[in-house]
């Protein structure tokens, strides 16, 4: 889990404030008004030209069969509309890489590493409408059989800086990915009970903690700072202990202090 405090390489004091700002609105987050000023205020930190969201629908064998939902910000409708008709999703590169745990994903390196005739008229078409680098970003819904997708189009004279900018979607994409997973799933789901001591390491782990780090904290051992942790993502139906952070905060759980 990556801190505010591993970005000091990379970031401004001022710019870690603004980061911070974003992950407070995006923990609060609940309207794709809300969603937009999120994005306005990343672009204060990315220098992003659009944004494409959606969330992708994976069958039994964990394959993308069909997107939905999508969300677009200064972002070509009529290039998304060209993908979905050409099912242009069974020779996009950045599925498999995402699914398979990369990211973010700069798209020049995709388009290098990737070069069938598929997939080269597909970044020909992307070309056309302005769409020449970027990054991809996005992670699996705790609960659903779905993953969120993060399309941002970049200036490629940009990306001489991409060390910077994928430590800070490193560090924003699990709230954006919550934030967006409340907006256009609205799962129903009344705030998780975590119980003191879960909510304790919880408040820890959302330093980048490790277990051990957190049981010296609180005089118990590592393995029993394990056991609170897992009930604490098991109760908040989270996959991981960075989602399971931005749900507890999100739900008011634990707070920043």
């Amino acid at each position: 889990m990556r801190t505010a405090s591993a970005l000091a390489r990379h970031l401004s004091k001022a710019e870690l404030l603004q980061t911070l700002d974003v992950v407070s609105l995006a923990d609060k987050a609940g309207t794709e008004q809300q969603f937009r000023q999120i994005v306005a205020h990343t672009a204060r930190l990315i220098p992003l030209q659009g944004l494409h969201a959606c969330f992708a629908t994976l069958d039994a064998s964990s394959q993308v069969c069909g997107l939905s939902r999508h969300l677009l910000i200064d972002y070509p409708q009529a290039f998304v509309d060209e993908y979905l008709a050409k099912d242009a999703a069974r020779d996009d590169p950045t599925w498999p890489a995402l699914l398979g745990g990369e990211g973010p994903l700069i798209w020049h390196e995709l388009r290098a590493r990737h070069r069938s005739p598929a997939q080269q008229a597909l970044y020909r078409r992307a070309d056309a409408h302005g769409l020449h680098d970027g990054f991809t970003f996005g992670m699996r819904h705790s609960q659903l059989r779905c993953v969120s997708a993060f399309a941002v189009a970049c200036a490629p004279r940009e990306l001489r800086r991409h060390p910077r900018h994928i430590a800070l979607i490193g560090y924003l994409m699990p709230h954006l990915h919550a934030a967006l997973a409340r907006i256009q799933l609205n799962p129903a789901r009344q705030p998780s009970a975590l119980t003191e001591r879960e909510r304790e390491v919880m408040a820890w782990a959302k330093f980048g903690k490790t277990d051990q780090e957190i049981a010296l904290q609180i005089g118990v051992s590592a393995r029993t700072v394990k056991f609170h942790i897992d009930n604490a993502m098991h109760k908040l139906q989270a996959s991981n202990r960075v989602q399971a952070a931005a749900i507890a905060l999100s739900q008011g759980l634990i707070d920043w202090g």
